[in-house]
């Protein structure tokens, strides 16, 4: 990823970061994305599945391609089939989810670091795009920092932190640690993008100050506002606030705008179902 001016990024979500609400966002600042994490086993061996859950559009660009592994000749063959159409291979190593204990992989492959070493020394040995890996933090700094810089050895070009530990799953409840995330920055020589705590521009404006990071990502903020990038706030965070175009944006809109996306670019019902309670409220 280029230097330049901070990149402002669609993260990776399960069944939500498909392809109409990437380019809804695109549109509203953007600057890029990432896919829904892929379960590479399932995306090589089901054609249905790669159809459904993999879409883009010579638009869509520059795109993450996100899955999660354990098997790094799984992971390649998956990597494989998307190399033209992304920017960047990334491997998950970040969702926290029961579902990704049971299945041995994300957050959960933290308890063993030679796994993720051989993952992404496969990938990045072998294919023409670079390799970019999205993690959660240690509960110790160091451990954290041991860990960014083993993924940095093993080929890893880009590196999202979010700023919680695997078990500090409610951001509602347990605030990301940016000073974590500017450790990892200052430790290795790789862009380093920041997860955590962003609900509008004013926090894109801080976490990028004092994190250093090239970028932040957002996620469950963009599902309510997928604008947020673009400077404008929903109407819970503009009323205290000088209502000037902040306040001008409905979230109605905003749907109508995703569901004539879904026209352009099918997906499955339970995806636009996800964005529909989330944009009109759950």
């Amino acid at each position: 990823m280029k230097q330049g001016r901070p990149k402002l990024i669609v993260a990776p979500m399960v069944d939500s970061s498909e392809l109409p609400f990437r380019m809804l966002c695109r549109k509203y600042g953007a600057t890029a994305a990432y896919t829904p994490m892929l379960l590479a086993r399932i995306f090589n061996e089901n054609e249905k599945y790669r159809s459904q859950e993999f879409t883009t559009c010579k638009e869509d660009r520059p795109l993450f391609v996100q899955f999660c592994a354990n098997d790094p000749d799984i992971l390649l063959e998956a990597a494989k089939k998307v190399e033209p159409y992304c920017d960047y291979v990334d491997i998950n190593l970040g969702c926290p989810q029961r579902i990704a204990k049971r299945g041995n992989y994300g957050a959960f492959l933290m308890d063993d670091l030679l796994v993720v070493k051989s993952l992404v020394e496969k990938l990045a040995s072998s294919l023409q795009v670079p390799v970019s890996c999205k993690i959660r933090v240690f509960p110790k700094l160091e451990d954290t920092i041991k860990y960014a810089r083993m993924l940095e050895d093993a080929g890893c070009a880009l590196l999202a932190v979010h700023g919680r530990t695997r078990d500090q799953k409610d951001q509602r409840k347990v605030r990301a640690d940016w000073k974590i995330i500017k450790a990892v920055r200052e430790a290795v020589n790789i862009p380093v993008l920041a997860n955590g705590n962003v609900r509008h521009m004013e926090d894109v404006r801080n976490c990028l100050a004092e994190t250093g990071a090239e970028g932040v990502l957002s996620a469950e903020t963009l599902l309510e506002n997928p604008a947020v990038f673009a400077g404008y706030r929903t109407d819970e965070w503009a009323k205290d606030e000088n209502r000037t175009r902040d306040a001008e944006l409905d979230q109605g809109d905003l749907l109508v705008e995703y569901l004539k996306r879904c026209e352009k670019y099918p997906v499955p019902w339970r995806m636009i179902r996800a964005h529909v309670h989330k944009l009109l409220g759950d």
